[in-house]
């Protein structure tokens, strides 16, 4: 169940808008959750509601590249847990319209996990806005561990520059200018490392609505369920149904540039690990800007934040992307 304060600000604006006319673009962008323990297991996302675009193929380009520290231990037990490593994910999705209604698209990714260059700059960055992070001091700048100690296993994950994520296909039908129902699957097609990618095939439904209560506002929702088998050597432990929800705005500031935020909450992936990480949802937090040309093309820089430290969000995660 999502908290009353996601849900309300979208039943209010639902209810006061009218359906939106078609239109080429202006609602928000795709988000997928950036940590392993996450993209390790559920296929869900946040997927926006798809504006037509008839007759043509539409490609979004997005990058992200986020910071996760990570460092919890059970005392009692001897159980640790660490994460430490800067995470990447460079996606391609194409899209095209089929008939009036329908969309189908696919997407392939290059993702990476390493030590990197800029715990430095993320330091700095939490400093500025007065965000604490004492497993931050207590490890060495730019190094790798992704480490995951229990009573019944030890399971050591090793680091890696570039892997190709799992394939991801989806199919969505617009009800109205408004409400659309779409599915997405992924295929464990992914070559990294035990621990990043699913391994088995995933599966998730998502109903997104969009509204417009004002000429320069669009507020958009989301609602998903999923399935994933659970795999590997976590197999004990792993949730295999999950739950999404979302909300968000867009405001257009002048011509083609506008401002964005959004909140996405997804359901625990693991379960009796006892590490909160693992354990409990995730709430991500992000905002950032979009500029549209001319010509249709949009330009997204965005700022991802983890809202409740402690889950399996990550810290700081900085997006680049463009839509054509």
């Amino acid at each position: 169940m999502l908290p009353s304060s996601f849900t309300m600000p979208a039943l209010i604006a639902a209810c006061l808008a009218a359906p939106l006319a078609a239109q080429s673009d202006g609602g928000l962008p795709q988000h997928e959750p950036l940590n392993p323990t996450a993209t390790s297991r559920s296929a869900l996302l946040l997927l926006p509601y798809q504006a037509p675009a008839p007759g043509r193929w539409r490609a979004s380009v997005q990058v992200d590249y986020g910071n996760a520290i990570d460092l919890q231990i059970k005392g009692a037990t001897g159980a640790a847990y660490l994460l430490d490593a800067e995470l990447m994910r460079t996606s391609l999705q194409l899209r095209r319209d089929v008939g009036e209604r329908g969309w189908v698209a696919a997407q392939a990714a290059i993702r990476g996990s390493y030590a990197g260059v800029a715990d430095g700059f993320f330091i700095e960055y939490h400093k500025l806005i007065g965000f604490q992070q004492p497993e931050r001091d207590a490890r060495p700048k730019n190094s790798f561990g992704y480490q995951l100690d229990l009573p019944d296993r030890t399971l050591v994950r090793t680091d890696s520059r570039a892997f190709l994520d799992d394939l991801r296909l989806s199919a969505g039908l617009r009800h109205s200018g408004w409400l659309q129902s779409a599915v997405t699957v992924t295929l464990p097609t992914g070559t990294g490392p035990a621990g990043y990618t699913r391994g088995v095939p995933g599966i998730g439904y998502v109903a997104a609505w969009r509204a417009r209560p004002a000429r320069v506002l669009v507020v958009e929702g989301t609602l998903g369920a999923g399935a994933t088998p659970a795999h590997g050597d976590l197999a004990p432990y792993q949730r295999t149904t999950f739950a999404t929800g979302s909300t968000g705005l867009r405001l257009t500031l002048w011509g083609g540039q506008s401002i964005f935020g959004y909140f996405f909450y997804h359901s625990p992936y693991y379960r009796g690990t006892g590490f909160p990480t693992l354990d409990r949802r995730e709430l991500t937090g992000d905002f950032g800007w979009i500029s549209r040309t001319r010509s249709g093309r949009e330009w997204r820089f965005g700022l991802g934040e983890d809202l409740a430290p402690g889950d399996a969000g990550i810290d700081l995660i900085l997006k680049v992307g463009t839509t054509w």
